[in-house]
């Protein structure tokens, strides 16, 4: 594949990351745990610093800082899963008791 497909593919998995973290730490109505906007302040400043880099930055500077901000992104996903299924667990354990 080429290189560039690559990494419009890995853009548009980030995108919809950040689209479905957002969308979805508006739409809860009841208080938000600290955990659920931890996470979404993770993605939105991940995504922020890898797109920034690649498109602004040049030399390893750059890279550095794209690499951070992957981690970053990557990180908030899987606290923002992790967020999602506690979430579910919880609600299925108070419907049986």
């Amino acid at each position: 594949m080429n290189d560039i497909i690559i990494l419009l593919v890995l853009l548009f998995g980030l995108t919809l990351g950040v689209i479905i973290s957002t969308y979805q730490m508006i739409r809860t109505k009841k208080q938000r745990p600290f955990p659920f906007i931890l996470n979404t302040v993770l993605v939105v400043s991940g995504y922020t610093l890898l797109v920034g880099s690649l498109m602004l930055g040049y030399g390893w500077g750059a890279l550095w800082w794209a690499v951070v901000g992957l981690a970053m992104n990557v990180f908030g996903l899987i606290v923002h899963l992790f967020v999602i299924i506690y979430n579910l667990l919880l609600k299925k354990r108070r419907v049986r008791s």
